[in-house]
């Protein structure tokens, strides 16, 4: 079994913003100790994405890829879970990603 790395989950979503390697790249550039975390990258992701304004496949792509890190566990669901899922209503996304979601997915959506 593979591990999932920061980098594939950055290779990932750039996949799905393009824009979004430039923000990481801001976001990671002065880092004297950088963090290898998947968490990170969804601490930038989500500013991000709540500044964006995604086509309607751009947020189909995003609910795929975080419902498929729920389903993968370990490190990858807990960072989606506990740095985007959790925290979709604080960006006032929640009601655009979770009806798009897994239902396994849709279970961190705080309404």
């Amino acid at each position: 079994m593979s591990t999932y790395t920061q980098s594939d989950l950055v290779d990932e979503l750039v996949g799905i913003f393009p824009e979004f390697r430039a923000r990481w790249e801001k976001d990671t550039e002065d880092d004297a100790f950088p963090c290898s975390s998947l968490h990170s990258v969804y601490q930038s992701l989500l500013p991000f994405v709540a500044t964006q304004q995604p086509t309607q496949r751009q947020w189909q792509r995003l609910a795929d890829h975080l419902s498929a890190a729920v389903d993968a566990g370990g490190d990858r669901d807990n960072a989606a879970d506990t740095c985007m899922l959790e925290h979709l209503h604080q960006v006032k996304l929640n009601r655009v990603l979770r009806p798009l979601l897994s239902k396994t997915a849709r279970a961190y959506v705080r309404r």
